[in-house]
C-alpha cells in the first residue's frame, strides 16, 4: 500500500530508516560534487540546487543527524524539507511490501535518480500519479516491478479490464537546440572576459548571442566564440561573429527589470528582458554592477524550438513500445518549469474557443492511427505545497486532462479522473 499521508512527528524515524536503506553517502557525495561545480562556475548555482533540491534537503538532514545523533523533532517542522520526506516515506512504503530482489531494484533506481535530475523527475511524477489514484481509493500495481508490463502503473478497478498509466516527465530542455546547462557553461567561459566590462557600468545592456544551430562542439571554439562575444559587448557593436554567430547589443533602463539576485531572473524581469531582447523562452542571466548597471546575457539558436513535436514524438514511440494495446491507457505528462497558473491560462484560452497549440497537438495525437487504446492524455504543472484544514499541508498541481471518448476502449470510469486537480476537456 502506497503511503499518502505523513505527520511531522514521523519524519525523524522516516529519515533514519530511509538513510540506512539507501545510504547517506549518496546524497552527501552528490551535494559535494554539485558544490564543486558551482564553485567553478558562478552561474550554475540556481540551476543545480533547484534540479537536485531533494538531495540538498536530505544532505541537510544528514548533517543534523551527524551533529545531534538523530534528526531533532524541532528541526523537521520545516516545509522546505517536506518534499524529501514525502518521497522517502513513499519509497519505504513501496519497498516494505516487495520481496528483497524487487526492493533492491527500487533502491538502485533511487541511487540513479539522485545522480540524474531527469530520472528523479520521472520517479517523482510516477509517485505523484500513484498518490492521486491511491487517494481515490483505487488499487494499483507496478507492472515493471512485478514483470507484467513495461508501463508505469496499472489501475485494475477502472474500466472493464483496468487502466494502464504511463508517466513522461518533460524537462525544460525538451526540443531545445541549446540546453540550459550548455548555456550556463558558456556563460562561465564568457565571465572572465565580461567581468572587466562591469566596472563602473551605470546602465543596462542586453547582449543576445544567436547561433545558426548548436554551440560549437570543441572547447577551443567555444572559448573563441566567448572572446568574440565579449569584444562585441565591450564595443557595443551588433553584428556577425565567428562560427556563423551574431551579436545584438541593446541598452535598457535597469529600473525596469528590478532587483537581481545571483544572476537569477525573476518572472517579471524575464518578461521585461524578453521584450527588450526580442527573444522568448531563452536562457538569460543578469549580472549587476556595483555602480548600479546590469549586463543581461541571452543565448539562442536560429532553429526554432520544437517542444510540442518532441513531446508527442515521445508519446507516439511510447504508445507502441510500452503500452500493451489490450486495454485503455492514459499518458501522464509532467511539464517541468510550467506553473499551475500558466497551464490554467492555456485551458481557459481553449475553453474560450481559441484553441492553443497544445490542444491542436493533443487532438492530432489522439486521432492518430493505431492509438485506439490511448484513452487520454493529462498534463501536470509543477507541484506546490498548499495549506489545508486542521494544519494539513497538501501537495499537488494543476492538471489539464484530454479524454478520448471515441474509442472502443473507452469507459465512463475514465471521466473526471483529474477533476479535483484541474480542467477536463474532450480530446
Amino acid at each position: 500500500m502506497l503511503l499518502t499521508q505523513l505527520s511531522t512527528a514521523q519524519i525523524p524515524a522516516v529519515y533514519h530508516e530511509f538513510a540506512d536503506f539507501i545510504g547517506e553517502n549518496h546524497w552527501r557525495n552528490r551535494v559535494s560534487q554539485l558544490e564543486a561545480e558551482i564553485r567553478g562556475n558562478r552561474f550554475l548555482g540556481h540551476l543545480l540546487r533547484k534540479e537536485n533540491s531533494l538531495a540538498y534537503q536530505l544532505a541537510e538532514l544528514a548533517e543534523l543527524r551527524r551533529r545531534y545523533g538523530s534528526v531533532p523533532l524541532l528541526e523537521v517542522n520545516n516545509q522546505q524539507r517536506y518534499a524529501s520526506m514525502a518521497f522517502a516515506a513513499q519509497a519505504l512504503s513501496i519497498v516494505q511490501s516487495r520481496p528483497a530482489p524487487l526492493a533492491e531494484q527500487f533502491r538502485r533506481r533511487i541511487h540513479d535518480a539522485l545522480k540524474k535530475p531527469e530520472a528523479m523527475r520521472g520517479l517523482r511524477l510516477e509517485l505523484s500519479a500513484a498518490t492521486h489514484f491511491s487517494r481515490r481509493s483505487t488499487k494499483l500495481t507496478w507492472p515493471e516491478m512485478s514483470g507484467i508490463g513495461t508501463y508505469d502503473l496499472l489501475i485494475p478497478e477502472l474500466g472493464p479490464s483496468g487502466l494502464e498509466v504511463e508517466c513522461k516527465s518533460i524537462g525544460e530542455d525538451k526540443g531545445r537546440r541549446i540546453h540550459k546547462r550548455e548555456a550556463l557553461d558558456f556563460y562561465g567561459l564568457l565571465w572572465p572576459h565580461t567581468k572587466p566590462l562591469l566596472v563602473g557600468l551605470r546602465t543596462g545592456f542586453s547582449a543576445v548571442l544567436t547561433l545558426p544551430g548548436r554551440l560549437p562542439e570543441k572547447h577551443a571554439q567555444r572559448v573563441a566564440l566567448a572572446q568574440a562575444f565579449a569584444k562585441a559587448i565591450s564595443n557595443r557593436a551588433s553584428g556577425p561573429l565567428v562560427h556563423g554567430a551574431e551579436a545584438r547589443i541593446v541598452e535598457f533602463d535597469v529600473a525596469e527589470v528590478g532587483e537581481i539576485h545571483d544572476g537569477y531572473v525573476s518572472p517579471h524581469a524575464r518578461a521585461v528582458l524578453e521584450k527588450i531582447s526580442q527573444t522568448h523562452n531563452r536562457e538569460t542571466v543578469v549580472i549587476g554592477s556595483q555602480a548600479g548597471g546590469a549586463l543581461a546575457l541571452t543565448l539562442q539558436s536560429e532553429q526554432d524550438d520544437t517542444l510540442l513535436k518532441a513531446v508527442f514524438d515521445t508519446l507516439s514511440d511510447s504508445s507502441r513500445r510500452q503500452l500493451s494495446g489490450m486495454r485503455g491507457a492514459i499518458f501522464v505528462v509532467g511539464l517541468s518549469g510550467i506553473e499551475g497558473d500558466q497551464l490554467l491560462k492555456v485551458a481557459k484560452s481553449d475553453n474560450s474557443g481559441s484553441p492553443s497549440a497544445l490542444q491542436l497537438a493533443v487532438s492530432q495525437f489522439l486521432s492518430g492511427c493505431g492509438r485506439d487504446h490511448v484513452v487520454g492524455v493529462v498534463f501536470f504543472s509543477e507541484g506546490a505545497l498548499r495549506p489545508g484544514t486542521d494544519g494539513v499541508i497538501d501537495s499537488g498541481g494543476t492538471a489539464y486532462y484530454f479524454p478520448k471518448r471515441q474509442t472502443p476502449y473507452w469507459s465512463e470510469d475514465f471521466t473526471g479522473l483529474w477533476t479535483s486537480l484541474g480542467v477536463e476537456r474532450d480530446g
